[in-house]
Parts: structure tokens; C-alpha cells; sequence
């Protein structure tokens, strides 16, 4: 094959996907899924799985994104019977991912979960996003603080964030954050014990 041929190939093969897509390897059995949720990670994680003996999937350093990826690649997840880690703060569309794993964990003391309800362009809270993250969150968190869980999912601008660490919780918005006294990811009820 001729040199402009394997430049071609490479052209073809960056384009496919978003340079500020999640940054996706493997190791060994692991995935490891970090960076912006831009809608293509069900399908490259579905590829994936299909090629390799993937037993878990490790986030962290997102911010969230597409929310409709994150319930896809959570649903993906739960149907393979992955476990999930945080390393670092998973958020938003990224909290779905983590919560399809059949064991869920986080990874040392400042790792974190950020959850909060589905919002528009504008930034306000989607009216039909609490009943559709309530029915999916206690199908697959079913031990969720449910007091806790009502509270994030009707935040009511997307400046608002609810965070589980090993150790706390705390609620944000817009940067000005208050703890959640007793509370952290397990007694929670997200990860799994």
C-alpha cells in the first residue's frame, strides 16, 4: 500500500471520532473511561466488548456530557455484568455509567460521584427527567437513599451538584459547597458494600 494510502486510513480513522471525545483504552480486563460524554461511548464500548473479556470499567475525570450515553453505556454495562470504579470525580451522564455496575467502588479518599437531575439548553431541569431517573437509579442503585435521591434529581439548575466520597457528601452550587451530615457513597446506598 502506498504512503498516501496509510494517511488516508489515519485521516479516516481520527475523524471517526470527536478529538474531545472520553479518552477510552484497555488493559488487560479492564476499560478505562475518561474526559467529556459526547455520545459515542455506547457503541465504542459495545465494540469493545465484543472483541475482549472485559470484567471492569474504571471512570473518572469527567465532567458528564451526553446524557443519553450515560444511560446507554450504564445499561451496557449491567447487561455484561461489569463492575465499576471511580479514580478521581465522575459527574452527571459519567454517575449512570458507574451506576450499571454490578459492584460499584471508589478509588481513595478524594475519588467522587457527582448526580443531579437532566437539564435543557438553557440550563433548567427537564420536566420529565426526575421520573425517568427515579425509575432508572432505583432499578439499579435499589439501596439509594431515596430522601437523597429526590433531592439531586430536582435540583433545579444545572449549576447544582449532589457529591458522594467515601468519607462525606456534600451538596454544591456553583461552587459553594455544604455537607450532607452522616452521609457518604455507601450509606447513600450508590456503592455496593
Amino acid at each position: 500500500m502506498k504512503v498516501w494510502h496509510y494517511c488516508v486510513l489515519l485521516l479516516i480513522v481520527l475523524s471517526a471520532r470527536p478529538a474531545w471525545a472520553m479518552n477510552i483504552t484497555i488493559e488487560r480486563s479492564t476499560v478505562t473511561m475518561s474526559g467529556l460524554v459526547v455520545g459515542s461511548e455506547c457503541d465504542e464500548l459495545r465494540k469493545i466488548l465484543a472483541d475482549y473479556a472485559i470484567k471492569n470499567v474504571v471512570l473518572g475525570d469527567s465532567p458528564g456530557g451526553d446524557a443519553e450515553a450515560g444511560y446507554c453505556v450504564g445499561t451496557l454495562i449491567r447487561e455484561h455484568g461489569l463492575s465499576t470504579s471511580i479514580r478521581g470525580s465522575c459527574a452527571s451522564s459519567c454517575s449512570r455509567m458507574w451506576l450499571g455496575g454490578v459492584t460499584r467502588t471508589l478509588t481513595g479518599k478524594d475519588s467522587r460521584v457527582g448526580l443531579h437531575g437532566n437539564y435543557g439548553s438553557k440550563g433548567e431541569l427537564i420536566a420529565a427527567a426526575p421520573s425517568r431517573l427515579r425509575a432508572w437509579i432505583s432499578n439499579y442503585a435499589p439501596s439509594v437513599d431515596r430522601d437523597l435521591m429526590e433531592q439531586w434529581i430536582n435540583l433545579p439548575k444545572n449549576t447544582s451538584v449532589m457529591f458522594f466520597y467515601n468519607d462525606r457528601a456534600e451538596i454544591c452550587d456553583g461552587g459553594e459547597c455544604s455537607p450532607i451530615p452522616e452521609k457518604n457513597v455507601k450509606s447513600g446506598g450508590l456503592a455496593t458494600p
